[in-house]
């Protein structure tokens, strides 16, 4: 039996990345996952791919189109949700991103994005996942990063705000439901080899790497591991954490 044989994870950003990883490893463990990414084409047709993989490697899945930040649409996710699979157990938001600039070209319309992005979705999916996690005394996996622990990148204003509040709302969810069976911590990764990294110059990223500690980038499949952790019965005692998979780069 796996650590989450039977339990209902929908996962947000999970069509590529970190959030695909631990949707492959959630239903290797006996999870029925909710792949979640957003409806443009791209993002259909890799989610489609994920759920084939899932499906080939013997597990459950299915794909539902939403855009995390839209309430309607988080209204429809739980709901598609429940008619699938008749309960939640595990919520993990993993989507996320921003982008970095100088105060004084930074702009209201993208500290908005950035926020929407970051925090309004979690805020969303938390608040219409929550009556289905009390039955189930289920788990919340909240995604924030490193720059939300310690300044990491120059002009990461809105991004770093945004992820703090994350942090603290992610506490504060885990303090008042605690009594109540349902268990909420934080996943703060740090320079993960995802998509959004690999964009970056490559002289930039070596420079930035030769800085951690472990002294490389970190893999999607180990934060997909700590997700496991968190999701699961062996962290029944564990809420209100924000763990750093990052390498040693919040050490100092």
């Amino acid at each position: 039996m796996g650590l989450l044989n039977g339990k209902v994870a929908i996962i947000t950003g999970s069509t590529s990345g970190m959030g695909k990883a631990s949707a492959k490893l959630f239903a290797k463990e006996g999870a029925k996952v909710i792949v979640v990414g957003r409806g443009h084409e791209a993002s259909v047709e890799r989610g489609k791919q994920v759920v084939e993989e899932i499906l080939a490697d013997g597990g459950n899945a299915i794909l539902v189109s939403a855009d995390a930040t839209k309430e309607e649409d988080v209204k429809q996710l739980i709901e598609k949700t429940v008619e699938a699979y008749g309960r939640i157990d595990i919520l993990y938001n993993v989507a996320g991103g921003g982008k970095s600039a100088p105060l004084e070209n930074d702009t209201l319309e993208e500290w908005r994005r950035t926020l929407d992005v970051n925090l309004i979705s979690v805020f969303l999916t938390t608040k219409y996942a929550m009556p289905y996690l009390l039955e189930s005394k289920g788990s919340i996996i909240n995604t924030s990063s490193v720059a939300a622990v310690k300044p990491v990148l120059a002009y990461q204003y809105s991004y770093s705000a945004a992820n703090s509040g994350v942090n603290m709302y992610s506490k504060t969810l885990a303090r008042d439901y605690a009594a109540r069976g349902v268990r909420v911590n934080v996943i703060a990764p740090g320079v993960i080899d995802t998509p959004i990294w690999q964009q970056a110059p490559e002289s930039w990223m070596n420079e930035l790497v030769s800085k951690l500690p472990i002294g490389r980038k970190g893999r999607p499949e180990e934060i997909a591991g700590a997700a496991l952790f968190l999701a699961s019965d062996l962290a029944s005692y564990v809420t209100g954490q924000i763990i750093c998979v990052d390498g040693g780069q919040s050490i100092g």
